[in-house]
């Protein structure tokens, strides 16, 4: 069963990072240009990647994660693994509230923009996300450091 936590587990890790470069390369894209149509697109696939292999990739990595400390014999009560987890919750936290709103408002912002002309707020929603984009690279690293240099069972 080991094996089987450790490679949906991988699996779910790769789905998030991915899920990251997509979203920075896509957004760098709609940076560069200044088309909204094609702003809108690029900012509905940051949408797309965010929700789907973002969020969801990043809770099921979590749960994973847990069930392959337990089956490898780390005691949910270590320091270890709560540090894990608080690092865990904190990025779902920050991929739920702050970046997902944030790509969610660049598409419709963007979207309406290519409507009507208006990008009133575009800026604003534009450096949330940015920054959330920034936390959210920070966090991969963390956890991954996490997993690479953890103690022993």
């Amino acid at each position: 069963m080991l094996h089987l936590w450790k490679f949906v587990h991988l699996f779910f890790a790769f789905s998030f990072v991915g899920s990251l470069v997509v979203a920075e390369w896509n957004g760098r894209a709609a940076r560069a240009t200044d088309d909204w149509r094609q702003r809108a697109m690029l900012w509905g696939i940051v949408r797309l990647a965010s929700r789907v292999a973002g969020v969801g990739a990043l809770v099921l990595l979590g749960i994973f994660g847990n069930l392959l400390a337990t089956a490898a014999g780390y005691a949910m009560a270590g320091v270890w693994l709560r540090w894990v987890n608080i690092v865990w919750v904190a990025g779902v936290a920050l991929m739920a509230f702050v970046a997902l709103p944030a790509a969610n408002r660049l598409a419709a912002l963007s979207a309406a923009a290519a409507a009507s002309g208006s990008s009133e707020g575009y800026d604003r929603a534009l450096g949330r996300w940015r920054f959330a984009n920034l936390l959210l690279s920070l966090f991969y690293l963390a956890m991954l450091g996490l997993m690479v240099f953890r103690p022993t069972p």
